[in-house]
Formats: structure tokens, C-alpha cells, sequence
């Protein structure tokens, strides 16, 4: 499956001011609002689960029939493969065996969730409804998904032709009957993000004391994945709530959204510059056509052309793509221009104005 382009959070409509922001926690940013960041980055679906056999009032906490209860007693998130509690899940992830009408914590993972199920830290799959296959080159996916600022990646000859990841949710966008899901091993180290007014900061990032470290917001995390966790800078309180993802100043109420990443892992390809390498050499979509480059515009994607300014064409640049270059130089008009291939975006020299571009 090839991978051709990723999508963030900064420059959505374009391009933003590429500021120093220092890394503190503060009330400078303008999100009011994290509702629509929230959710853990989990495997989690949102689908429901449409299985009659499966006693939904288990689901919801309480069977009066108990083990006589003709359906089954079995958690309905767990056979879509989308349970976010995994192995602290207290509902009954063995189909063989039933468990009481309230619901049991098992004492052992069922072996879908164990790390033994796949070599290495992490694994990514999708589901087209005929079971979990492994996506080739997951590597790829995880460097990604590693980076708080990156909210997904497109993915091109599936199954299902081009598909969307988001990975705030971890669930494949504008297609209901693909599933996606990320099996981690418990040695993940997970990294805990804040988000600035010009960019993502780790909790205990060396560069700035932090009244909190991502090691404790992990294990207060995996204690409570519904809970929050306060803390004090110079006198003002904030609350972090797992449930909203976000960051909260208890004074004035403003929010910071917040994410959990794990750590990267390189793999035998060489880190990530053996990536950075991959994703020069990974193709476009399978077609007969020459691929074409593209920049973000306010509402729509450009075709670059020679003219009106502009040193280079989509042709140029997908010459220097094809010669393994990381980046290259262009101008428009008087401005000077730096394309990465690796980010998949171009800055303007001058402004430091910053839009994504992409290989169709």
C-alpha cells in the first residue's frame, strides 16, 4: 500500500506564521473550543456494534438473566477489533467462556492483545470486513503518527482504492466499512503534547521546566482514561482531562488541546531517514499518467506551472522527487521558495508563510 501524503494541523487554510512560540503553558492560544480534538488517540471506532447475538445490556453494565442469558456475554468493541481499555477492558473478551451479568476484569489479555501476536513495537492493520490485514510499510504510518502536529495520512492502492486516516481518532474517514487499528506493545513509551500558539510541546521538554512530566501523565492515563490530572504554574491551576484531551485553565476557562503520541521506534529501513527515503521512492496512485505536484491554496489545491512567475513546473519538481533530492529551491516572482519533500510542504524564505503540497 503506498503512502503519498500527510495532512496537520497548522496551514489548513493555506499557510501560517512560522513564529517562535516558547514552550510553556500559557493562555496565549485562541482555542476556546478542543471538542473538536477530543478523544484519546486509542483504538477506537465509532461504529456499533450489529450483532444481535451479543447481549447489549452486558454492554451497558448489568444482564438480570446473568450466565443463563441466551446472547452472549462478550464486549461488542472487542469483536470489531476497537476496544480502547484492551487488556483493562471489565468486560469479557473470551467468547468461549461467559462472564456475570456486571462484568468481570480478566485477569489475562486474550492473546489478540498481546504483543506476541506481531514482531516489534507496533503494528497497523485494516479491516475491509473480511478480517485484519497488515498494512505494508506501517512504518511509514507510525513516523507519522509519532508527530503531534500531523492529524493523518492518505494512503493510496488499497482494497478500497485511496483512503484517509485520522489519526486523532484512529479511524478511516469517509468510508464507514473499513476499519483501521494500531496494536501496540505495553513497552510503547507514550509521549504527552500540548499545543502552543505556533506548534506542539512535550510535557517535560528539557527546554523548559514543566510542573509535569508525559511518564506521569501516562500512568495517571492508564489508571483513569476518563479522568484528569490538575497542576499549578506560578499560581494559576489547569486541569487536563483525558475524556476532552485538552488543557484547561481553571481561572479563565480557556482551553489547550492536548495529544498522546508514542515515542518513535526506527526500524531496520534506517530511521527516519530510511523513511524520508521511502516516501521519495513510494509511488503515487497506479496510473498511466505522469504524477502531478500540487500546493494549497485558501480553498483548493494548484497545479504547479511555469508560469506567472514561478521558476518550475510539476515536471521539475517530480524530477528532483525521482533523484532522491530532500529538498529544493524555487522562486515566484521575488520571493525564494524551499519545497521538502520529506514534510511534504513549501516555505516562503521571507515570510516563513508555510503550505502543504502534495504528489496526485
Amino acid at each position: 500500500m503506498n503512502m503519498a501524503s500527510n495532512y496537520q494541523d497548522d496551514s489548513d487554510e493555506g499557510s501560517y506564521q512560522q513564529s517562535e512560540c516558547p514552550p510553556e503553558f500559557s493562555d496565549t492560544d485562541t482555542d476556546s473550543e478542543a471538542a473538536s480534538d477530543s478523544g484519546s488517540d486509542t483504538e477506537e471506532d465509532a461504529q456499533t456494534s450489529s450483532k444481535q447475538d451479543v447481549c447489549m445490556h452486558y454492554n451497558r453494565g448489568h444482564c438480570r438473566f446473568g450466565d443463563k442469558c441466551r446472547n452472549e456475554h462478550i464486549c461488542k468493541d472487542f469483536l470489531k477489533g476497537s476496544c480502547k481499555f484492551g487488556a483493562g477492558c471489565r468486560l469479557n473478551h473470551n467468547s468461549q467462556s461467559p462472564s456475570s451479568g456486571q462484568g468481570t476484569r480478566r485477569n489475562r489479555p486474550s492473546s489478540a492483545e498481546t504483543d506476541e501476536e506481531f514482531d516489534g513495537p507496533y503494528r497497523w492493520q485494516l479491516n475491509f470486513k473480511r478480517g485484519w490485514e497488515n498494512i505494508s510499510n506501517d512504518h511509514i504510518l507510525e513516523a507519522q503518527y509519532s508527530l503531534p502536529h500531523t492529524k493523518g495520512i492518505e494512503i493510496y492502492n488499497t482494497k478500497a482504492g485511496a483512503i484517509s486516516i485520522d489519526f486523532t481518532k484512529i479511524r478511516v474517514l469517509r468510508k464507514t466499512n473499513i476499519k483501521v487499528r494500531r496494536m501496540s506493545s505495553k513497552d510503547t513509551e507514550w509521549l504527552w503534547y500540548y499545543r502552543c500558539d505556533h506548534g506542539w510541546y512535550q510535557y517535560g521538554d528539557k527546554r523548559k521546566a514543566s510542573p509535569i512530566q508525559s511518564s506521569e501523565l501516562e500512568t495517571a492515563y492508564q489508571n483513569n482514561r476518563s479522568g484528569s490530572v490538575k497542576i499549578t504554574v506560578d499560581s494559576t491551576q489547569y486541569e487536563i482531562s483525558f475524556k476532552e484531551m485538552c488543557q484547561r485553565n481553571l481561572s479563565t476557562g480557556r482551553k489547550k488541546h492536548v495529544r498522546r503520541r508514542p515515542k518513535y521506534e526506527p526500524s531496520e529501513s534506517g530511521g527516519l531517514l530510511g523513511i524520508t527515503s521511502q516516501l521519495r521512492n513510494i509511488l503515487s496512485p497506479s496510473t498511466n499518467t505522469t504524477p502531478k505536484w500540487q500546493f494549497k491554496g485558501s480553498n483548493q489545491w494548484y497545479t504547479f506551472k511555469n508560469t506567472g512567475g514561478c521558476s518550475v513546473s510539476s515536471a521539475d519538481i517530480e524530477k528532483s522527487y525521482q533523484q532522491n533530492q530532500t529538498t529544493m529551491n524555487f522562486t515566484v516572482n521575488d520571493d525564494s521558495y524551499t519545497l521538502d519533500f520529506a514534510k511534504m510542504s513549501q516555505v516562503n524564505q521571507r515570510t516563513k508563510a508555510k503550505r502543504k503540497v502534495r504528489r496526485v
